[in-house]
């Protein structure tokens, strides 16, 4: 899908390339009921070992694989980007949680991947330093904000084009300020979804730009602002 194609982009392009040792794209959805049944049966062949898996953007029914293929590549960890509801029901996750754990097998369920944060896990840990919830230093002159440095952004990339856009702008009034974030936000475009996420009680699209607010409002204050 688009959403994990960026996310691997962005890894990439941060310059950890190196961490990535094999994708695996999905190309049929099998039913549910059958993937719990018997996991072991639609196993993707040829998955070399790793110590992180990230599920990035699969339909609940292959999320219910998860732990069949972090026990086949040996995995520590795995961390499933909840961008949409849809992706991992509460029910099931919490289904996949009691079984990774069982196995021994950390585990982070960010919704959104933009608010993942250390766990405490060094496997998880070490890829959370550098992706996830945004923070930024952001450089202040005669009221303007002239450069921004983003030391952990969102795995989808958007952090570091949001962070482009607002070079330029004026701090005050902030309501504007907070304009022009929403707008870079939307424009990215943010794939988070616009439903309504009955555990968070909002959108999750909108969810993701609070959190690149916060940190922007963060590290203005830090700058004195």
């Amino acid at each position: 899908s688009d959403y994990g194609l960026r996310a691997v982009e962005t890894i990439c392009s941060h310059g950890f390339a190196d961490w990535i040792w094999g994708i695996h794209e999905f190309t049929s959805t099998p039913p549910l009921e059958a993937v719990l049944d018997e996991p072991e049966a639609y196993l993707p062949s040829g998955l070399p070992d790793c110590d992180l898996l990230l599920s990035l953007g699969l339909p609940q029914e292959l999320q219910a694989l998860l732990p069949a293929i972090a026990r086949s590549v040996g995995a520590r960890a795995v961390v499933v980007a909840i961008c949409d509801t849809s992706w991992l029901p509460p029910g099931l996750r919490e289904q996949i949680r009691d079984e990774l754990e069982d196995a021994g097998i950390a585990c982070a369920f960010p919704k959104p991947l933009c608010s993942l944060e250390e766990v405490g896990d060094p496997t998880i840990d070490e890829f959370a330093r550098h992706f996830g919830r945004p923070r930024l230093v952001v450089s202040v002159r005669g009221g303007v904000i002239r450069r921004i440095d983003v030391l952990r952004g969102s795995p989808c990339g958007s952090t570091w084009y949001i962070a482009e856009k607002l070079v330029g702008l004026p701090v005050e009034p902030r309501e504007k300020l907070w304009e022009e974030l929403a707008k870079a936000h939307h424009a990215y475009p943010c794939l988070g979804s616009m439903a309504i996420d009955p555990e968070i009680g909002d959108a999750i699209l909108h969810k993701g730009q609070y959190i690149i607010r916060e940190a922007l409002e963060e590290a203005l204050k830090k700058a004195g602002f």
